[in-house]
């Protein structure tokens, strides 16, 4: 039997937002916002979710994180300021801390690198 992937979950009108341009321009834009630990958090789900030796069912928690992280349906609106990404927050470390031991050094490394490079601007 032929199971659909994870990425065939998210609806198309997300997958393009959801596509690598689309991650790190809402990265860039919030990064100050979101803070240095919740944007390498994030960047190591993204890595982890494109890595071909992540398993399906972790691709799909991380899936529901991210997809969470650009809704524009909120409990709190982003817009409101600090407080805005305090629930986007709160999914991506719950999210994190459950698949912590999926996560390989290189993925890691890549994670760091990417955040790294963003805040260096």
């Amino acid at each position: 039997m032929n199971h659909p992937s994870p990425e065939e979950f998210i609806p198309k009108f997300r997958r393009k937002k959801l596509d690598e341009p689309g991650f790190l321009r809402k990265l860039a834009r919030f990064a100050g916002r979101l803070g240095a630990p919740v944007v390498k958090q994030l960047y190591t789900l993204y890595f982890l979710f494109k890595s071909p030796a992540t398993p399906k069912r972790t691709k799909m928690i991380i899936l529901g994180a991210l997809v969470y992280f650009f809704s524009p349906i909120d409990s709190i609106p982003d817009l409101l300021g600090p407080l805005g990404f305090s629930d986007d927050i709160a999914v991506i470390t719950l999210v994190y801390a459950q698949i912590k031991s999926h996560i390989s050094d290189e993925i890691r490394e890549k994670a760091r690198l990417a955040t790294d490079k963003l805040f260096s601007r």
